[in-house]
C-alpha cells in the first residue's frame, strides 16, 4: 500500500468518525473490508488499486470471497460505496456501483427468552463471591435496560443514577440517550458497588470491572453470558443481545406502545424497532395453539388424525 493511499484512508476514517455519524465498530469493520479489497486488487488485479478499479472488480471479489455471509457483503458494499463517494469529494474519478445489487439480509425474528428462561438466567451466578456478584449486576442491567453489550462495558459510574432509576448511555454515533432500571437491577449494582467495585479499583471509571481491575471488553461480556446460560439449562444461542430482544419483546407483550420502545433502544429507524411486533405475533400463535382447546385436544391426543383443510 502507497504511503498516499495510506494518508487517503486515515481521513477517510476521520471523515467516517466526524462526519457520518456511525459507530466506531461500524468504521473499524469498513476499514478493515477496504484493507482486505486492496490486498485482493494487488495480488489479482494487475495496476488496479482502491485509488481506481472498475465495477467489474468488485463483482469479481464478492465471487473470490464466497466464504462471505449476507451480512458481511452488505458492509463490505457500503463501505466501497462510501469510500468511491469520498474519493469523488478529494477529485477522483469514482465507480459506478448503481448496478451491484444490494445482498438480501434474511428477516430472521430475533431469538427471545422466555420470562422462565430470563429468570433462570439471572439467577445462575453465585451471589456469595466477587464474580457472581458482579455478573448478577451485569446479567440484570442488560435485561432492565435493554442496552447494548458496547454500552455496557463503556458504562462509566458516573452514568448510572441508581436514586433515579436512570442510566445516560452513550450509544450509537456518540448519541446520548436515557434508559431506565428496575428495582432488581438497582439493588444488584448496589451490592456490586458496595461489596466488590469499591474494594478493587476506587479511582476506575468504568462501572464493571474483571478481576484484574479492567474493563470488560465486548468478547467478555459474550463468554459471561454464555456460561451463566449454560448454568440455566439455555439451548439457545445466547448472546447478550438476545437479552436485549428480549427486553424489547416483553414490554411489547406487556402493552408498550412501539415508539416508547424506539426511544428506549436507541433505534433511528422505526422499522428497525418494529422487527419485535413479529416476534410478539410469533408468541401469540405459538401460545394460541397452546391454549385454544382444539389445540389442546391434539395435544392430548396425538393419535387423533387432523381433517384435511380442502374437505372443510
Amino acid at each position: 500500500m502507497t504511503p498516499g493511499l495510506r494518508d487517503l484512508l486515515d481521513l477517510f476514517e476521520q471523515d467516517l468518525t466526524v462526519g457520518s455519524g456511525s459507530a466506531q465498530n461500524t468504521i473499524r469493520s469498513y476499514l478493515l473490508d477496504l484493507y482486505a479489497f486492496e490486498k485482493y486488487l494487488s495480488e489479482q488485479s494487475q495496476g488496479l488499486s482502491l485509488l481506481d478499479f472498475p465495477e467489474s472488480e468488485v463483482l469479481a471479489y464478492f465471487t473470490f470471497r464466497s466464504d462471505l455471509s449476507v451480512r458481511s457483503r452488505s458492509r463490505m458494499l457500503s463501505a466501497i460505496r462510501k469510500w468511491i463517494l469520498f474519493l469523488e469529494r478529494q477529485g477522483y474519478p469514482g465507480s459506478d456501483l448503481s448496478r451491484i445489487p444490494s445482498p438480501r439480509l434474511s428477516a430472521d425474528l430475533p431469538t427471545v427468552l422466555s420470562k422462565e428462561e430470563v429468570r433462570r438466567l439471572l439467577d445462575a451466578p453465585s451471589d456469595d463471591d466477587p464474580e457472581g456478584i458482579r455478573d448478577r449486576a451485569m446479567l440484570a442491567l442488560l435485561y432492565a435496560s435493554g442496552i447494548r453489550v458496547t454500552e455496557l462495558v463503556e458504562l462509566t459510574i458516573d452514568r448510572v443514577d441508581l436514586k433515579e432509576a436512570v442510566i445516560r448511555v452513550q450509544g450509537k454515533g456518540d448519541k446520548e440517550r436515557l434508559t431506565f432500571m428496575d428495582e432488581e437491577a438497582i439493588e444488584r449494582i448496589r451490592t456490586y458497588l458496595e461489596q466488590v467495585r469499591e474494594k478493587i479499583a476506587r479511582k476506575e471509571k468504568i462501572l464493571f470491572l474483571t478481576r484484574l481491575s479492567k474493563g470488560f471488553t465486548r468478547q467478555g461480556v459474550w463468554v459471561m453470558v454464555k456460561k451463566h446460560g449454560k448454568l440455566a439449562g439455555i439451548q439457545s444461542d445466547l448472546t447478550p443481545h438476545t437479552l436485549r430482544h428480549s427486553f424489547a419483546t416483553h414490554l411489547l407483550m406487556n402493552g408498550m406502545d412501539i415508539r416508547s420502545i424506539q426511544l428506549l433502544l436507541g433505534h433511528a429507524d422505526i422499522q428497525t424497532t418494529e422487527i419485535y411486533t413479529k416476534v410478539d405475533i410469533s408468541n401469540l400463535s405459538k401460545e394460541l395453539s397452546e391454549k385454544h382447546p382444539r389445540g389442546q385436544a391434539d395435544q392430548e391426543n396425538p393419535s387423533v388424525t387432523k381433517p384435511d383443510p380442502s374437505q372443510e
